[in-house]
């Protein structure tokens, strides 16, 4: 059953939501494809051995980005970063609640990101997604996206953007 998007909201992350934010991607991509390769066997005792580094990493790495809480009903159901790049807006860390995951909550975001793109007069969409995330990547290519560059575990890609 797909999410009703009339009910789906985005909202922009605020400066002290950025820690929420983090622990959110880090939950949400260790229970997906190929995140759980990475993390599966650290027991729970290890928990803040993996989380701690992996939340600041990620502060690190989308410090220039605008991050967003894709919300349904006032609960956090996914997440995701836009980039602008000078003629393309870069989507990072698209992670979807593992409950939510095939209700169209991805679809939605890069539905967004499509009107954020035209919005901010850029030509290309881009992101990257981990080689091993097969649903993922079958949704980025059924919407369009193809490979773009290849790097050791993940892949590179890109859309036009749509206009009308």
């Amino acid at each position: 059953m797909k999410a009703s998007h009339r009910f789906l909201q985005i909202t922009p992350v605020r400066k002290f939501e950025h820690i929420f934010f983090n622990l959110l991607n880090f939950h949400f991509f260790k229970r997906s494809e190929g995140g759980n390769l990475l993390f599966s066997a650290s027991p729970q005792m290890l928990f803040p051995l993996t989380a701690i580094p992996y939340v600041m990493a990620m502060e690190v790495i989308l410090f220039r980005g605008k991050r967003y809480f894709v919300k349904l009903k006032e609960q956090v159901v996914g997440i995701f970063v836009l980039r602008e790049k000078p003629r393309t807006l870069y989507i990072n860390s698209i992670a979807v609640a593992p409950e939510y995951r095939r209700h169209g909550i991805a679809t939605y975001i890069l539905g967004y990101a499509n009107k954020r793109a035209k919005q901010l007069d850029k030509k290309w969409l881009e992101l990257s997604v981990l080689k091993v995330n097969t649903p993922a990547l079958q949704l980025y290519e059924k919407l369009g996206f193809t490979k773009k560059e290849e790097k050791k575990w993940s892949y590179i890609l890109s859309r036009e953007v749509i206009s009308g």
